[in-house]
This record gives C-alpha cells, structure tokens and sequence, in this order.
C-alpha cells in the first residue's frame, strides 16, 4: 500500500473556517497512477513553471487532478479538525501545539485506514518545517516512527517525507489538498459529493 498526504490548514479568521487537516490518497499500483498523472500534467509543463496547487495558473490542471483520482482504483482521504473544537491539551503557552496536533490526527488516521491488513505500508508525505527546527523535525519523525512500528507491529511501515518537487504523486496529493482547502474553508461539500464511495474522511477527532 502506498500512501500520499500533504496538510492544509487556515489560522486567521478573516479567511473563514479556522480548521487543520491532513489530506491525500492510498494506492496499492502507484506506478500505474504516476503515469496517468504524469500524461495529465504533461501539457502544463510547456512553459517551464514549477506546478503547484496554489498557483492560480493551474487551475484547470486541479480540477483534471481530482478528475484522475475519481476515475482510478485510490481511496481518498481526510482528516479535519476545527481550531475551535481543539482541546487545551493541544496548546502551549496560548499557542496550537501544531506538531502535536498534527502528529494525533495523522495517527487516527492510520487507524482508520487499518495498515495492519497491509504487509508494507509507504506512506510519503509533503515535507514540512517544524516547530524546533531540525531537532523539532526529528523528534516528529521519532515519533511517527514508535507509533507505526508499535501499532502495526506486522506491517512494515515508513514514514517518509517529501518535498513535491521530487515525487509528481505527492504533487498530486497537494492538489487534492488544495481543493479540500477551498471546501473546509468555504463550508462547502461539492467536492466531497462528487468523490462519493471513494472518499474517507475524519471530522473533529480531538
């Protein structure tokens, strides 16, 4: 099983909906998706632009992404957490313990996918800068690591983040990233309708 997140979150009020989730898909062939997505962002590569999912610029190529994963053998998934629901152990100082935060709702949703009925499990998320810098980053890492190794103790699990300028699958999750963005922050299920069966998603688990 081959697993692909990456975050998305809006702090400031002024934005709408203040709210965390961690958001992406699992794929048993992850070469056979590569190549789909690969041929799909081919024409948006002519002009020799980094793509991205908050460029503007690729807003046709969002729109084919979610298109690509409805139409291929993945299993959508999220987990959202509303900042005002966020108990007070998850802060510190006055502050959102985001790496707490954050480590908690990918664990739950591990669970959800049930790893242990996989004998290898890669999971390959969009690298991020942590609260302590490089120590912050490795004890988040130390982290992951105990509890998969603990909790599915039959499946072998790594836990690898990625920038996604080095795999077009994390690219891909960015763009599935964005769109719940633009949905959670909007209050809006348009996008989640439309995926239907395939989609797994976590509301509130804190």
């Amino acid at each position: 099983m081959n697993i692909y997140l990456d975050e998305s979150y809006n702090l400031q009020k002024t934005r709408g909906k203040m709210f965390i989730s961690i958001n992406g898909f699992s794929v048993l062939k992850a070469d056979r998706l590569r190549k789909r997505w690969k041929n799909v962002r081919k024409p948006f590569t002519k002009h020799k632009r980094r793509i991205h999912a908050t460029d503007p610029y690729f807003e046709e190529l969002r729109t084919k992404s979610i298109s690509l994963l409805n139409s291929s053998n993945v299993t959508i998934i999220s987990v959202f957490q509303l900042v005002q629901e966020i108990p007070y152990d998850y802060f510190d100082k006055q502050k959102l313990d985001f790496d707490k935060i954050y480590a908690e709702l990918l664990k739950m949703l591990f669970r959800e996918l049930s790893l242990q009925e996989y004998k290898r499990v890669r999971i390959v998320i969009d690298s991020r800068k942590h609260h302590g810098g490089v120590s912050g980053e490795k004890l988040f890492q130390q982290n992951i690591d105990n509890f998969l190794k603990n909790e599915f103790s039959g499946t072998h699990c790594s836990f690898l983040p990625m920038p996604s300028y080095l795999d077009i699958l994390v690219e891909l999750a960015d763009f599935v990233s964005n769109t719940f963005y633009k949905e959670y922050r909007n209050d809006s299920n348009h996008a989640f309708e439309d995926i239907g069966f395939r989609l797994i998603q976590i509301k509130n688990p804190l």
